[in-house]
């Protein structure tokens, strides 16, 4: 997965989450926000760590138990890496 990829893949929702936040309820805005934080983000950064050989596909569910940390311990390799 190229860098270019993978940021067009973390923005990719977030015009939906603003057409939720500006003409729906606020409970669809909150239920969309937190798939996204919970959900979504975890399993595109832990794809993008299995690609660059940082993360075996089995630990993959770290991601998601320890979202922030994995984030913040890999910050660098998820954003800045090619």
């Amino acid at each position: 997965m190229k860098l270019l990829h993978y940021y067009i893949t973390i923005l990719l929702p977030l015009p939906f989450l603003y057409w939720c936040a500006k003409y729906n309820s606020s409970a669809i805005f909150f239920v969309g926000f937190l798939v996204y934080a919970l959900l979504y983000r975890p399993l595109v950064d832990g794809i993008r760590l299995v690609d660059l050989g940082l993360l075996k596909k089995a630990e993959t569910w770290k991601m998601f138990i320890g979202s922030p940390y994995y984030q913040i311990k890999y910050f660098m390799e998820l954003y800045f890496r090619l």
